[in-house]
């Protein structure tokens, strides 16, 4: 969820943020709003994409077993021609997210294969994750895309799986373009950076119109508060778990170095032909641990 809340505007309620994932859901994820998807599928897979193409499906993955994990993605859909495509926002970086990815993917290939299908009926998959935070160290790229490549030729075993991650805040702010313009809009804070980037397309002008209502909703909005509290929450033990960690972390660190001094201190306590029964007193080890030492 975003890091702050956005406030009100000008005596204006301040819109709801397109980065929380019940309102990415309604905004992208809703029959009435193909246009909005469809726009935005077209700028990150380069390639025409028209509503009438996209067929929304339940974002739960399916389990195999009752105590499978239970993946919900944010949208999830298929399109002409049978790729399957599913969507997922995050606001920050966790540990297991790149793993995930693989999961996610993995799943949406498996479960569409029943047990007499072949195998050569499997249909790409594309992942899509938007993170408001920084993902990849390995570039300064915003916008990147995996799929199965050879490591030395650099040809495709295949084209069934492929990933694209987009990192909001590697954007620059006079970078152009259809995807550039779209991000610019999921990563806006106010009103006016919302409408200023709104203005350059029809499909992102109604999804600044449907923010507008979702924003002017309040069983939206409760739902919406709660989610951002939910994560700051989540947030608040992550740090304080982290804090407790350096903390222990610390005291056994001491601990050990306080170990090594001795060990030295014993060392050349013994090089000065000290007796055992002086040098324990002295340490405070027993005679026995002495000797062992």
């Amino acid at each position: 969820m975003p890091k702050q809340k956005a406030k009100s505007e000008g005596g204006q309620r301040s819109l709801l943020l397109p980065t929380v994932d019940t309102i990415f859901k309604k905004l992208f994820g809703d029959e009435r709003n193909k246009d909005i998807l469809a726009d935005f599928l077209a700028a990150v897979l380069g390639f025409e994409i028209k509503p009438r193409d996209i067929i929304l499906i339940d974002p739960h993955l399916k389990r195999e077993e009752p105590d499978d994990k239970l993946g919900i993605l944010d949208v999830k859909l298929r399109l002409k021609g049978g790729k399957v495509v599913n969507i997922e926002v995050q606001v920050d970086n966790f540990k297991g997210i790149r793993h995930r990815q693989e999961y996610y993917i993995s799943k949406m290939s498996a479960e569409q294969l029943g047990v007499k299908e072949e195998h050569q009926n499997l249909l790409p998959v594309v992942s899509i994750l938007i993170i408001n935070d920084y993902l990849l160290t390995e570039t300064e790229r915003y916008h990147c895309k995996f799929s199965m490549l050879e490591e030395t030729e650099h040809f495709k075993l295949h084209d069934l799986r492929t990933i694209h991650t987009l990192e909001l805040p590697k954007l620059p702010m006079d970078s152009h373009g259809k995807l550039e313009n779209w991000l610019k809009f999921l990563k806006s804070k106010t009103r006016e950076e919302f409408m200023s980037v709104a203005v350059k397309s029809r499909p992102m002008t109604r999804a600044l119109e449907e923010l507008e209502v979702m924003s002017a909703d309040e069983a939206t909005r409760m739902i919406y508060d709660y989610r951002l509290k939910m994560a700051r929450d989540e947030r608040a033990r992550l740090k304080d778990a982290t804090e407790k960690g350096m903390e222990q972390g610390l005291t056994q660190g001491l601990v050990q170095g306080r170990k090594e001094g001795l060990l030295q201190a014993v060392k050349a306590m013994k090089n000065e032909k000290m007796d055992i029964e002086t040098i324990a007193r002295i340490t405070g080890f027993t005679v026995d641990e002495v000797l062992r030492l």
